[in-house]
């Protein structure tokens, strides 16, 4: 894995990876209230609803959302609800799902950030060792 500051919206080719939760409201949107949820939800007010229908019908795992506004987007859960800080099994989990969604669509470059760091008040130093044994160098944890 890689690391990397910078913009997440901004990257050069590659998949956007934005850190979520597995709540879904009663209109059947994902709650993406902050971070780069937020963001993705923002510029495209749609993608809640879509990752919504997906977890509602898989459960709280990594999808591939497809392209939004010509950007790559994936999904990777940090956390069950979004009021918990975020879990380190599940990332670890979700770094072995987004693995093998990568492998299986050939992605050369997917562009993450630091994942449950934010508003899910983990440490970086405790993440990264977890992950740095999952994440190749086709990933690229950024902090924004």
């Amino acid at each position: 894995m890689l690391e990397a500051s910078g913009d997440l919206w901004e990257q050069d080719g590659g998949v956007v990876v934005i850190t979520t939760n597995g709540v879904v409201r009663t209109d059947g949107a994902c709650v993406m209230g902050r971070g780069c949820a937020r963001q993705a939800k923002d510029r495209w007010p749609h993608l809640p609803f879509y990752l919504g229908r997906l977890i509602r019908r898989h459960g709280n795992r990594v999808f591939y959302l497809g392209v939004w506004g010509g950007i790559h987007i994936a999904s990777m859960p940090v956390k069950s609800h979004w009021r918990e800080a975020a879990d380190v099994s599940l990332i670890e989990r979700s770094a072995h799902q987004l693995v093998q969604i990568a492998d299986g669509f050939g992605w050369s470059k997917v562009w993450l950030p630091r994942p449950g760091c934010g508003n899910g008040r983990l440490s970086w130093d405790d993440v990264r060792s977890r992950l740095e044994v999952i994440l190749d160098d086709r990933f690229t944890a950024m902090t924004i």
